[in-house]
């Protein structure tokens, strides 16, 4: 028998998420109102400058939302998935002067 060496494998492609996609959504704060009579707020992240029905309409039935907290028992939620069925509407909260300010200047210390 003759030892042979075995053929490298190309390299795998960059996967979602890799450092070429980072930046590409924008952190922005939305009131989510829910069947059960709940009020949620949270960070929804999208591309800038899209319509939020075009965003949603992407979505596979699950709503991803960090920074969330309930308004009625103020529980906090650093990562929340909701489904889309138990969402009566959304609401966008205005972006004031003060939090894009704020935005920007995060994502220029984390290197965005």
């Amino acid at each position: 028998m003759i030892a042979r060496a075995t053929p490298t494998l190309p390299a795998r492609p960059a996967a979602p998420g890799t450092p070429s996609l980072v930046g590409n959504k924008r952190a922005q704060g939305h009131r989510f109102y829910l069947t059960g009579g709940r009020v949620l707020e949270g960070d929804l992240h999208r591309s800038p400058g899209s319509r939020l029905a075009d965003h949603l309409s992407t979505l596979k039935g699950f709503i991803s939302v960090t920074n969330a907290r309930c308004l009625q028992s103020g529980h906090p939620f650093g990562y929340i998935v909701l489904n889309q069925d138990a969402v009566l509407f959304i609401e966008e909260l205005a972006v004031t002067a003060d939090t894009a300010a704020a935005t920007a200047a995060s994502a220029y210390t984390a290197g965005v």
